[in-house]
């Protein structure tokens, strides 16, 4: 993994949105700065801007009685390792936005 430079970070977004409409709105939200790594988690490096402005939107995306996201700032000394079918994603491949 390469080292975050000045003004980015890693992170981990995770979420469990019951309908399938909001679900995908978000999705497809996500898509535009990250990798899914996981059917309802997306991984990426962004300025931390972004990440304020990702943390101020999610919830439009949302209904708080039954869905939830949570966002990790993992850092510049994060270290992932991967077991099973999920795809290895080259660090080149991480965009920074």
């Amino acid at each position: 993994m390469r080292r975050l430079e000045k003004g980015e970070c890693h992170v981990l977004i995770m979420y469990d949105i019951v309908q399938t409409k909001r679900r995908s709105k978000y999705v497809t939200y996500l898509n535009g700065y990250g990798y899914r790594v996981q059917k309802s988690c997306f991984e990426a490096i962004i300025t931390r801007k972004l990440l304020k402005q990702i943390i101020k939107d999610s919830p439009k995306f949302m209904d708080k009685s039954e869905d939830s996201i949570r966002i990790y700032n993992l850092g510049d000394r994060c270290r992932i390792t991967n077991y099973g079918v999920t795809e290895e994603i080259p660090d080149d491949a991480v965009g920074i936005v």
